[in-house]
């Protein structure tokens, strides 16, 4: 996905609409009952490739990814909706509040930032785009995971469906 992306983005003639192909698969992880611990790792390690496919600071997108996840994760412990609706409210939300966390690390460290208003356009812009995928890479993501068999934890049973 993430070369998917960075295709995406020689394509699209504005910076502005670029989607986080990868962002709603953390958020479907954190969603969909993984453990925990597997989830961490996968949500680093879409965060790691991101951070090298961006060209970011190391460790920019890893922390936001793991971050995202695991408040995701508590958020669907306490809450319980589905639907295309919701999968796009919820990655909107999550892209925006992420790119904002990011945005205001950047403008600690970053002395050449710019207006913070051009940031928050090319946010709110990208969490659209992003959102309006997310049921697509949600759907798609499920349809892997019913083909892939899962085994249940110390008993070797193969689990369908």
């Amino acid at each position: 996905l993430l070369i998917l992306q960075a295709a995406f983005a020689q394509v699209v003639p504005f910076d502005m609409f670029i989607p986080n192909l990868s962002f709603p698969i953390v958020l479907y992880i954190a969603l969909h009952g993984y453990n925990a611990a597997h989830g961490v790792i996968l949500a680093f390690a879409i965060g790691y490739l991101t951070d090298i496919f961006a060209g970011s600071p190391m460790g920019l997108h890893t922390f936001m990814t793991v971050a995202v996840f695991l408040v995701s994760r508590v958020a669907a412990l306490r809450l319980f909706f589905q639907g295309w609706f919701f999968e796009i409210i919820l990655v909107f939300v999550s892209a925006c509040l992420s790119s904002l966390m990011l945005l205001l690390i950047r403008a600690l460290f970053d002395k050449d930032f710019g207006s913070l208003l051009i940031h928050f356009k090319i946010v709110v812009s990208r969490a659209g785009a992003t959102a309006i995928f997310a049921p697509l890479i949600f759907g798609i993501t499920g349809w892997i995971e019913r083909m892939i068999p899962r085994r249940r934890r110390g008993k070797g049973r193969i689990l369908h469906g």
